[in-house]
């Protein structure tokens, strides 16, 4: 069966073509290497997808990254069904689970951050809500039950296409044991936690903030933006 024909499809990511060169579509940039010809910076500098889509989930094409019609963003582009393949930020749901005073840590198995602490969190499942991503991803990493109380800290990072969320939650009968993924989990006082060992800032800067409102006896939204180091 011959290949059905591509549909017109945007004009390249390069408004700044070099002088005199036509303003050009898919087929005119992509020449198989990922480089435009007809363009001042090469497609890799154009955009950093977070995973390269080379070929069509729908016909099995090559793709090559343009902005659609319509659109703002460059996308990855079937050249033959004109599919539009979208990425977006992943959700990273986690909880700060209190028992007595003390808080749950897991000590990571896994990579990244191997053998370094964190708060029992995971990428957000389909078909659950966020609350229920936290309940599961506890339970998981720290067979534990937990209460779940209301969202406290979000950190957004954009430069690895993740936001990172985290609630405030209870164990209700202080029963925590590692999961597949964790080496050990331990409560930790205020005094005793691992702050240089510590697997992310995202998690640093949610107790950080949990502590500091939970000695006040107040507790608010805490939000920020991390770029990379």
């Amino acid at each position: 069966m011959p290949a059905s024909p591509a549909p017109e499809l945007a004009f390249c990511y390069c408004s700044q073509r070099k002088p005199g060169a036509a303003k050009h579509s898919l087929d005119q940039h992509y020449d198989g290497r990922g480089n435009g010809s007809q363009c001042y910076t090469s497609l890799s500098r154009l955009i950093v997808p977070q995973i390269v889509i080379s070929y069509c989930t729908q016909c099995g094409a090559a793709t090559a990254y343009v902005i659609p019609p319509l659109d703002s963003l460059p996308r990855a582009v079937c050249s033959r069904c004109g599919h539009i393949h979208y990425e977006n930020p992943r959700m990273v749901v986690g909880c700060v689970a209190e028992w007595q005073g003390s808080i749950l840590l897991c000590r990571r198995a896994i990579q990244p951050r191997h053998g370094l602490w964190t708060l029992p969190a995971g990428f957000m499942e389909m078909n659950e809500t966020t609350a229920e991503a936290a309940a599961r991803e506890t339970l998981e990493e720290a067979c534990a039950t937990v209460e779940i109380d209301a969202p406290y800290a979000m950190v957004n990072l954009p430069h690895v296409g993740q936001v990172h969320l985290f609630y405030r939650g209870r164990l209700p009968d202080g029963r925590f044991a590692p999961g597949e993924e964790s080496l050990e989990t331990a409560l930790f006082a205020p005094a005793d936690i691992p702050w240089e060992s510590l697997a992310f800032r995202s998690v640093a800067f949610c107790l950080q903030h949990y502590l500091r409102d939970r000695e006040t006896g107040s507790f608010g939204f805490h939000c920020t933006d991390y770029a990379p180091r």
